[in-house]
């Protein structure tokens, strides 16, 4: 009922750890890391209890090119999600390339503006489900017609994205960033429509320090998209087992790490994680609904996973922490 009225409200692909999936909000932290490529595979999980709740699987991989003459670099990305939802399957689809330029301003500061262009298919499999015109008067009955005749059950489009990012580096580190995405999707997909789907802004901000083997951080997404708000704040502690090489990696750390993110008036997620020498990380978490919504049965929350690959490939340039 609630996807063809007039008026209606859904979700675009999101992570409560959305730091595991920098390019998906900004396309200018595509390269934003210590190695040379990243590949990282998300899985998440949520309202269960209705129909067959949401899914949401993706791939998100990165690499990065370096200059020798030049401190600056270029670093390219590629995105493939797929989220599926309820009896009728509604699934968007969604490649996605981008490319980001970082200028390091100082040996602490770097800028980065970064381009996403990709496409999304949006589609919907509406046999199963069960309309007013195939009650007989006593009982619902399959076998009549159900008088829906729709124009198309699956559309594609193309999606243009654009960010920026700003990051100090030092014993406080900071950054900041701007991130704007589907400024080219129209919206119709089951009707014949005309309407623009409204530009989705994110803002974000991250806060960190070093206080002997523990890494302190802090960060805040602010997303708008038309009339819709959301906002997540969360903290992060990472404890290092072992030192690090001042000048090389060849001694590197492990890491433990726990925290929390906030959905405001949404849920809550704690989440763990544990990251190898720089080579490999993984994080699980779990929603934890905390919105009221007393006719809801069940469990609304869910899973949130993430496994992380960082490699060296090609040259690498040594203790360039950006």
């Amino acid at each position: 009922m609630c996807l063809f009225t007039v008026v209606s409200y859904s979700q675009d692909i999101h992570f409560s750890q959305f730091t595991n999936a920098g390019q998906l909000y900004n396309p200018a932290l595509t390269g934003q890391y210590e190695q040379t490529m990243k590949a990282t595979i998300l899985h998440r999980k949520q309202w269960r209890s209705l129909g067959k709740g949401y899914q949401t699987n993706g791939f998100d991989g990165q690499y990065k090119f370096l200059s020798m003459y030049s401190k600056n670099y270029i670093g390219t990305g590629l995105m493939i999600f797929q989220d599926k939802a309820g009896i009728a399957d509604m699934k968007t689809f969604m490649v996605q390339g981008s490319a980001a330029y970082h200028l390091v301003v100082s040996n602490k500061d770097l800028f980065s503006a970064g381009l996403q262009i990709g496409y999304i298919q949006r589609s919907v499999d509406a046999d199963g489900l069960a309309w007013d015109a195939q009650y007989n008067g006593y009982s619902y009955d399959s076998s009549l017609d159900n008088q829906e005749r729709f124009v198309n059950q699956s559309k594609g489009m193309a999606d243009i994205g654009l960010g920026f990012n700003w990051k100090h580096k030092g014993d406080f580190s900071y950054t900041a960033g701007y991130g704007a995405r589907h400024t080219r999707q129209q919206l119709g997909m089951l009707a014949m429509s005309s309407d623009k789907y409204s530009i989705r802004h994110s803002v974000s901000v991250g806060l960190s320090q070093r206080i002997s083997q523990v890494d302190v951080k802090m960060d805040a997404l602010v997303q708008r998209q038309g009339g819709a708000m959301e906002i997540i704040v969360g903290g992060t502690l990472d404890y290092r087992i072992g030192d690090d090489s001042r000048y090389t990696n060849v001694k590197t750390s492990s890491i433990i790490r726990g925290g929390m993110f906030y959905r405001v008036k949404d849920a809550i997620h704690p989440f763990i994680g544990f990251q190898y020498k720089r080579t490999a990380m993984f994080s699980f978490g779990y929603d934890i609904r905390i919105a009221k919504m007393s006719s809801l049965p069940g469990i609304a929350g869910g899973p949130e996973l993430s496994i992380t690959y960082l490699g060296t490939i090609g040259r690498s340039r040594m203790k360039i922490r950006h």
